[in-house]
């Protein structure tokens, strides 16, 4: 299926179309749920550990975090969109055009290229924060603070690394995304038997 050095026929028919909408969609589906868990825990417990987050000047990169999560959650649901395409393609009654199908595929791709840029921000933004933090202190200084609480000007904390993680999830899940649309586009593509019409 992923073989495309091997010769391919021309044109694929809409039932292998349909398959790869199935198979793909599926793919989608389960991989940006998993990758998707982190970064909904952290925006839930930021949300619910810090009550000031509503103060937009101070959390600007929380609306950001929420922006994104709200993408990832429209991109999950687009991949299970996929799965429901593959049915309608599957059917001759039911069949959408070629361009419906090419437009769904690149709105996919559109908010997955979205998902990944917020990420791409949000994680420059947060590893420039934390160098920051740790360029202030001096060189050859040692910090020891067992058991006790992060401060503002503290290190780098596990809370810190488990937001970067999220950010991580959050490109890796814009990633998969925007392969499964463009894997789609290019088998679409490649039906050349009517200009808009699954035949």
């Amino acid at each position: 299926m992923f073989d495309f050095l091997r010769a391919q026929p021309s044109s694929p028919s809409p039932g292998q179309i349909a398959r790869f909408c199935r198979t793909l969609g599926w793919a989608g589906l389960i991989l940006q749920s998993l990758l998707g868990v982190v970064p909904l825990l952290v925006v839930i417990a930021r949300i619910l550990v810090n009550p000031q987050w509503r103060d937009v000047r101070s959390s600007a990169g929380l609306w950001l975090a929420l922006l994104g999560l709200a993408i990832l959650l429209f991109s999950i649901y687009w991949c299970f969109r996929y799965i429901r395409m593959a049915r309608r393609l599957e059917d001759p009654d039911l069949r959408p055009a070629k361009s419906a199908v090419q437009r769904n595929l690149k709105l996919g791709l559109l908010s997955n290229l979205a998902l990944m840029s917020i990420g791409v921000l949000l994680a420059l933004w947060r590893v420039t924060l934390l160098s920051i933090k740790m360029l202030t202190i001096p060189q050859g200084t040692t910090v020891v603070s067992p058991g006790a609480a992060a401060v503002p000007g503290g290190l780098i904390t596990p809370s810190s690394m488990i937001a970067i993680q999220a950010m991580v999830s959050a490109i890796a899940a814009g990633l998969v995304g925007v392969v499964i649309a463009l894997l789609l586009i290019y088998q679409v593509g490649r039906h050349r038997t009517s200009p808009d019409l699954f035949t």
